[in-house]
C-alpha cells in the first residue's frame, strides 16, 4: 500500500505541468520566436537560447517553449513506459536524457486576463503579472524580416523596451506579456540586451490550445518569495532528492548555478 500510495505522489509531482484535457480552445496562427537571453545578466558568456512558439486564438493565446512540449511529452512516454514495465512493486524513472528547457515559463492570456505559470523547484505556481508595460508609440519605420514595421518603446519594471509591431498584422499580440500594441509584434529587446525577441515563422493553423492545470494561484510576491527561498536552500533541496550527502565539490556546483539565475523576465 506504501508503495501505491509513492507512486501516487511521484507521478502528481512530475505532472505539475500537465494539461487540462477537458478544455477545448484553438489557435488561428501560429508565431514562432527565437529568443535570446543572458541567465546571469552581468554574464554575457551565460547566453541561452531558445524556440518560443505564440498560440494566437479567438480571445485567447498561450506562449510557451517548443523544447518544453517535447520535453514534458518526452517525460510522459517515460512515465507510461514505467508504469508498464513495473517488477515486483519496484518503479524505475530515468530523466537523465530528457532535454534541458531554457524558459519553462508559460503565459495565457485569455478573455483579456493574463496569467504566467513557473515552476519552483516541484512545485507549480500561477499569478498575474504586476508589471505592465505603457507603450509610447513613435513614427519611426522599419522593415523586419519582410514586415513593415514601426516603433514603441515601454517600460517594464526596471527595464526599458524597444519594440518594432507591424500595423500588416493588426493583431495586439506579442510574445510573453508584451501584448497591447496595434499590431503583431516583430522585434523587441531590452535596453541591456539580456533579452531579445524575433519573429521568423508565421503560419494560419489551427491547432488545440491546452491551458496547464494543477497549479497553485498565488500573488506574484508570494511566488517571487517562493522562488528566492528555493535559491537559498539549492544545496538542501537537491540532496532531498538525491538521498546520499552530497560531495563539497556538488554542492560548490549547486551553490554556484543558483546564484547565476538572476535575469528573471517577470
Amino acid at each position: 500500500m506504501l508503495k501505491i500510495f509513492s507512486i501516487i505522489i511521484l507521478m502528481n509531482s512530475i505532472f505539475v505541468f500537465s494539461q487540462d484535457k477537458n478544455t477545448v480552445l484553438y489557435s488561428n496562427l501560429i508565431c514562432k520566436y527565437h529568443v535570446k537571453f543572458l541567465k546571469d545578466s552581468t554574464n554575457k558568456s551565460s547566453e541561452r537560447e531558445e524556440i518560443m512558439t505564440l498560440f494566437i486564438g479567438d480571445n485567447v493565446s498561450l506562449f510557451k517553449s517548443d523544447q518544453k512540449a517535447k520535453s514534458d511529452s518526452l517525460k510522459e512516454a517515460i512515465v507510461k513506459n514505467s508504469m508498464n514495465n513495473i517488477t515486483s512493486g519496484n518503479l524505475s524513472i530515468d530523466f537523465s536524457k530528457v532535454p534541458r528547457v531554457n524558459i519553462p515559463q508559460e503565459v495565457l492570456l485569455r478573455n483579456g486576463k493574463l496569467k504566467v505559470y513557473d515552476k519552483v523547484f516541484k512545485n507549480l505556481f500561477s499569478f498575474e503579472p504586476t508589471n505592465k508595460v505603457e507603450w509610447n508609440l513613435l513614427n519611426e519605420t522599419k522593415k523586419i524580416n519582410g514586415y513593415n514595421c514601426k516603433k514603441a518603446i515601454g517600460k517594464y519594471g526596471m527595464r526599458k523596451l524597444t519594440v518594432w509591431y507591424t500595423l500588416d498584422i493588426p493583431i495586439s499580440e506579442g510574445p510573453y506579456t508584451f501584448k497591447g500594441l496595434p499590431g503583431l509584434v516583430i522585434y523587441l529587446e531590452d535596453q541591456k540586451q539580456t533579452y531579445s525577441f524575433e519573429l521568423f515563422y508565421l503560419k494560419k493553423e489551427k491547432r488545440e490550445i491546452i491551458p496547464l492545470k494543477n497549479d497553485a494561484p498565488t500573488t506574484y510576491e508570494k511566488f517571487s518569495n517562493a522562488r528566492q527561498n528555493a535559491k537559498d536552500n539549492a544545496v538542501s533541496n537537491v540532496g532531498g532528492l538525491l538521498h546520499r550527502e552530497m560531495t563539497k565539490q556538488e554542492m560548490d556546483l549547486v551553490r554556484n548555478n543558483a546564484g547565476m539565475s538572476n535575469n528573471y523576465l517577470d
